[in-house]
């Protein structure tokens, strides 16, 4: 039976392009679409992109009414210069500081822990009150109600927190000290949530470090000559409990080496020799016997006095391996490489320390002048009366664009994560084949309404029409509703894809079960018949079929069928049945249950089943299996005219349907389009679907999965 040539689509061939940038424009335009379609999904996203800002808006007001107002005092010092003739007398002068590393140097001696000790330790910061701020308790009241308040502190916490070293690492998370620009002027900045705390800390802080510049002055402890003389000695000290700690370890690390390379050697003999051939096992015993040398040079070297802080650290990991000589073995070899590396890093740096520093001692010119730097109290610190934060327009903003990020992060994660086909234009995307026809979700629920509307009387159905399925919906009250109208654009469709004449015979199929296939066939055949065609519906899934239900019929309603007539157990005209409630409609059912469907399905008994089919009737409408789940359908989708595949929306997976592509892509047969069934009617998708705009259908519920079950046992099931 000859069949017009299908369309296919072909691959584009870079060879063909005579202008090298008209390539470009298309690549541009393809990831122009794409950025415009990742748009539009995270717009219909975008209530996730609204939770995230409310959420962090919300955590912003909440963070704002947890968080402690804190005020900033600053007081300022004034920094000089005092130069010092060894070979005449005292001279005092004013001057710039030489450089900026200078004040940076003097703001890093403000906040040494030594100088904030001084501070934490005085009387009037012991006793200031409110100096030691409240915890902070981030959970709600209903949490805390829940778990317990146990934020109070008692007069035992409260004492052991004023403590000089305690106060003091807690005075450093206060303080910031900073070079106003273009001066000698220094901020020392206190951020305290107690006003009169920060003012008396910053004031607390510059007098004690112009108290310690006057004695170191009068000791001559501040003279830069001795500061650097004694800075040399600590790093000369450092380098050398390096390099000590380092030879502890040479004997050991030498030993490890000539290990490795007992290891390799042994391992290259292990290539070539049985474990029990002489040299490998005279390497193995040389091997061992290092391993048992190394262990024991790399215990004393760790019982040394040198590094004995690094491996009381380490101790419980040696503890736990002891009675593991492999793993001892593993440890220690790591362990001794990593302290080694760590100390030649160390003494590289020391020493880059020491060269440093000498170098600055020479270039001091200690036999004319020293140099020393001096202060004064500029500005005390006023009382803060209004927080510096925190600043609740920025919170706000951050949170907002925090929460904004976090919204479309969650948006654009869903998209990624989106296995399901959601719009006819994402349908038409992913497959490359055209739409020819969009149905949405039927609820039979607003069928009954829209009946009811109608004042249908059910006594004037036929009595093949009150046992149809409720979808079915070209019967009186609901041929006339939207519903009905999608199927007469698919009979539209279907009708312009060529000479009506030529192209007869109709094939659906699905990628999976339970996509609609059987349900799209039946009210296209019942739209086909009411134009007055000679019709033909046949059930060639012959191992699960599902027409029969569709109208209402037992399986063996009628004694022949689609099975029968194949086997050659009927005639064509046997296995019609005619009492189908629509004149024009007659049907095949599938007949028996087939032992061997596959061998039925030859092409040459479907050729000549058809060619019967086609003498008789005007239209010939196929329902076939899925396409994924058996492979009868692709014996058959060659001999029909046209090929229609049916995409369940918010169920089949995007990779069957790829996978259902590439194998009809494969076979040379590709679908003529596609029917893009069971979507909701959204207002935001009316563009997207193609479809006739909001009939409120989404209100009723999910998409009902008739059909099949689990498409991994199609067929194995007994009706």
């Amino acid at each position: 039976m000859p069949r017009p040539a299908k369309s296919r689509r072909q691959p584009v061939h870079t060879d063909d392009f005579d202008d090298d940038g008209f390539e470009d424009d298309f690549s541009r335009e393809i990831g122009q679409e794409r950025l415009k379609q990742l748009l539009s999904d995270l717009i219909g996203r975008w209530h996730w992109i609204a939770l995230g800002l409310v959420l962090g808006v919300l955590g912003g007001f909440y963070y704002l009414s947890k968080a402690p107002e804190v005020y900033e005092a600053k007081s300022i010092i004034l920094v000089k210069e005092r130069t010092t003739s060894v070979m005449t007398k005292e001279q005092d002068a004013e001057i710039d500081m030489k450089s900026s590393e200078a004040l940076n140097t003097v703001a890093q001696r403000i906040s040494r822990p030594e100088l904030l000790e001084k501070v934490a330790a005085r009387k009037d910061i012991q006793e200031l009150p409110g100096v030691i701020p409240e915890k902070v308790n981030w959970l709600p009241e209903w949490a805390n109600r829940l778990l317990g308040d146990h934020s109070s502190k008692s007069e035992k916490d409260i004492l052991a927190q004023r403590e000089p070293e305690r106060l003091a690492r807690s005075i450093s998370d206060w303080l910031s000290v900073s070079v106003q620009r273009n001066t000698r002027l220094l901020n020392v900045s206190i951020a305290h949530p107690s006003p009169h705390a920060a003012k008396a800390l910053a004031d607390a802080i510059a007098e004690e470090y112009e108290i310690e510049s006057v004695a170191s002055r009068s000791e001559g402890r501040s003279s830069s000559v001795g500061i650097l003389i004694k800075e040399s000695d600590q790093a000369r000290n450092r380098l050398q409990v390096a390099q000590n700690s380092l030879s502890n370890y040479q004997r050991a690390i030498a030993t490890l080496k000539e290990l490795e390379l007992k290891e390799a050697a042994a391992l290259e003999l292990g290539r070539r020799y049985l474990p029990k051939h002489p040299k490998m096992a005279s390497a193995t015993s040389e091997l061992i016997a290092y391993q048992e040398r190394f262990l024991s040079e790399f215990e004393a070297a760790r019982n040394s006095p040198a590094d004995k802080d690094y491996w009381a650290q380490n101790a419980a990991e040696l503890q736990q391996v002891a009675g593991d000589p492999a793993a001892k073995l593993q440890v220690a070899r790591r362990l001794l490489l990593s302290r080694s590396t760590v100390l030649e890093s160390e003494i590289t740096s020391q020493n880059n320390v020491f060269n440093s520093i000498l170098t600055r001692i020479e270039e001091s010119d200690i036999n004319q002048q020293g140099a020393e730097s001096e202060m004064e109290l500029s500005s005390a610190a006023l009382l803060p009366s209004a927080p510096s934060s925190p600043k609740k327009p920025l919170v706000l903003g951050a949170s907002a664009i925090a929460g904004l990020g976090l919204g479309g992060f969650l948006a654009l994660l869903l998209v990624r994560l989106d296995n399901k086909f959601h719009t006819v234009s994402q349908a038409e995307r992913e497959t490359g084949l055209p739409t020819l026809a969009a149905i949405s979700n039927i609820s039979p629920k607003i069928l009954d309404q829209i009946a009811r509307k109608k004042k249908v009387d059910p006594n004037s159905l036929s009595p093949a029409q009150k046992k149809w399925d409720q979808r079915l919906v070209f019967r009186e009250g609901t041929s006339n509703s939207t519903f009905a109208e999608m199927f007469r654009v698919l009979r539209a469709s279907v009708s312009l894809l060529g000479d009506e004449k030529q192209r007869r015979i109709t094939l659906f199929s699905s990628a999976l079960p339970g996509e609609g296939k059987t349900f799209v066939s039946c009210n296209f055949a019942l739209a086909a018949a009411q134009q007055g065609k000679r019709t033909l519906l046949i059930d060639l899934d012959l191992r699960k079929p599902s027409v029969h239900k569709m109208f209402g019929l037992q399986r063996d309603s009628h004694p022949k069928g689609s099975t029968e007539v194949l086997s050659g157990q009927s005639t064509f005209d046997e296995a019609i049945f005619t009492e189908t409630g629509e004149e024009h409609l007659h049907i095949m059912l599938s007949g028996k249950r087939a032992p061997n469907p596959g061998e039925l399905l030859s092409a040459s008994k479907l050729a000549e089943f058809l060619k019967m089919a086609t003498d008789k009737y005007d239209l010939v409408i196929l329902d076939s299996a899925p396409l994924l789940a058996v492979p009868d359908t692709r014996i058959i989708a060659p001999l029909a005219d046209n090929f229609c595949l049916v995409t369940r929306a918010e169920y089949v997976p995007k990779g069957a349907v790829r996978r259902v592509i590439s194998l009809l892509q494969a076979d040379n047969n590709l679908p003529v389009g596609i029917i893009f069934n069971g979507f909701e009617e959204k207002k935001r998708l009316i563009g997207q679907n193609y479809s006739y705009g909001n009939y409120q259908t989404n209100r009723y519920g999910r998409a009902y999965r008739y059909g099949y079950g689990a498409y991994g046992a199609y067929g194995s099931e007994d009706e």
